[in-house]
Parts: structure tokens; C-alpha cells; sequence
């Protein structure tokens, strides 16, 4: 197992990190891609700022972090050009408030007993993202406008899903944080089934969540250790972000499938 786990940290090293996109938006389905992106990064941050404070590739965590952050505030500039509803406007607002108080907190050095108040900034920064990805779904009202939102939001729980583990392996167990954590792990494993099954999916799509499921069987292994007193955030860390990068691309696809479908209608 030791050498299995070795090899994988290998490969992922190897791995660029998610592409990021500075363009402006012009869809509803981009629209959808680029809000739910807010919602991983408001757990990435966090996963970013507990590394840190772990001492685990602490540069790379805090360019991570830094990126984030800026990747954030470009997107809230690129959404509130395109957002043309007042209930659009009005989640994009609250969006904003959280993200104040959740930075104020980010730029503080971490510390072991303010992980709380990062897990409560990251998780009330992401239910007003994900208000707000809901807002232009409804807009949309297709079928491949939601695939997208799906897609995105498994890159949001795979953040979540490293975010909770690595402040479980710093602080210790806690009961509602590990609660939290086989949720997230379980609602990932059953919208990767549903993907999975969608009759608008292209051969591509398939084979990359074919991959997703692959690597996702790998990584539960590893969530297993932690209950057993040997966690592995590095490794955790490591294949989470594999997984961002694969649904990342995923999610693309289901917008350029939806914007397709927009142009045979019209």
C-alpha cells in the first residue's frame, strides 16, 4: 500500500493544476460554470489555509491560496457584468458580503484553534455561491444547463471533501466535521453515478468520468485511514485535486454540449 501510495504522489505532481479561464462570460451555461466555480474555490481556499497551517507544501499551498483568491474576485467582477436580474444581482451581493468576511479571516496566519472559524467562513461563503448558481440555472431550465451545474458542483466537493479531511487530521476528530465529510463523500459518489448515466453525454465525456470513477475508488481507500489514526492529507490533498482537474474538464464539455443544443434550437 506504501508503495502504491508513493507512486500515486508521483503521478499527481506530475499533474498541472486545474486551467484557469479569465474570459469574459457571455452564456448562461458559462454563467453556470463560472459561479460554480466560486463554490470550489470557496473550499479550496480553506483546504489551501490548513495546509499551510499543517506545514504541508506550504509554498505551494499558499500560491494555491493566492490564486484562489484572485480567481474569486475576477470571477465576482466577470458574473456582476453578466448578471441582468435583480435576484441575480441580489445573490451576487450577498456572494460579496461573505467573501469579505471569509478574506478578513484567509489573510490571518493559521492556527489550529481558528480551523472552526475557517470551516463556518468557507461553508456560509458556499451556500451563498451556491444560491447563486441556482439563480442562473433557473434561468436556463435545460437539461444540459443543469448537467453542468452537477458537474461543477463535484468540483466543489472534492475540495470539500479535502478541505474537511485535512482539518480532521489537524485538529482532531470531531464529530460533526466528520459527518460533514461522509456526506460530501457521498453525495460525490452518487452525482458521479448520475453523470455517469446521462443520455447527453459524448464518448468523451464517458471515458473521462470512467477515469473520475477510477481514481475515486483509489481515493476512498484513503479516506479509511484517517478513522485508523493515519491520516494522509498530502495524499488526500494530492488526489482531490487530481479529481478537480478531471471534472474541470468535464464541466467544460457539458457547457460546450449545452451551448449545442442552444444552437440546433435556435
Amino acid at each position: 500500500m506504501k508503495l502504491a501510495v508513493k507512486v500515486l504522489c508521483l503521478i499527481l505532481l506530475s499533474t498541472s493544476l486545474p486551467s484557469i479561464s479569465w474570459a469574459q462570460i457571455n452564456s448562461l451555461s458559462e454563467a453556470i460554470n463560472e459561479s460554480g466555480r466560486l463554490r470550489m474555490l470557496s473550499q479550496r481556499m480553506a483546504k489551501a489555509h490548513l495546509l499551510i497551517g499543517m506545514d504541508i507544501r506550504p509554498e505551494k499551498a499558499t500560491q494555491q491560496l493566492k490564486d484562489s483568491q484572485a480567481k474569486f474576485e475576477q470571477n465576482l467582477i466577470d458574473l456582476d457584468t453578466y448578471a441582468d436580474t435583480s435576484t441575480q444581482k441580489h445573490a451576487l451581493t450577498l456572494v460579496k458580503q461573505q467573501w469579505r468576511e471569509y478574506k478578513a479571516l484567509l489573510d490571518e496566519a493559521p492556527s489550529k484553534d481558528k480551523v472552526l472559524n475557517i470551516l463556518n467562513a468557507s461553508d456560509a461563503t458556499l451556500t451563498a455561491c451556491e444560491a447563486l448558481v441556482q439563480q442562473f440555472e433557473q434561468a436556463s431550465k435545460t437539461r444540459s444547463a443543469a448537467l453542468v451545474n452537477i458537474s461543477g458542483r463535484q468540483r466543489m466537493l472534492s475540495q470539500r471533501i479535502g478541505k474537511l479531511y485535512t482539518s480532521l487530521a489537524w485538529s482532531g476528530i470531531q464529530p460533526d466535521q466528520e459527518a460533514a465529510l461522509n456526506q460530501a463523500i457521498s453525495e460525490f459518489e452518487d452525482a458521479l453515478v448520475k453523470l455517469q448515466q446521462s443520455p447527453d453525454n459524448t464518448a468523451e465525456v464517458s471515458a473521462k468520468l470512467n477515469k473520475v470513477m477510477s481514481q475515486w475508488q483509489f481515493s476512498k481507500a484513503g479516506f479509511r485511514t484517517l478513522k485508523d489514526g493515519q491520516g494522509t492529507p498530502f495524499v488526500i490533498s494530492m488526489t482531490t485535486e487530481s479529481i478537480l482537474k478531471k471534472m474541470n474538464e468535464i464541466t467544460h464539455l457539458y457547457q460546450e454540449i449545452d451551448l449545442q443544443k442552444i444552437l440546433a434550437s435556435s
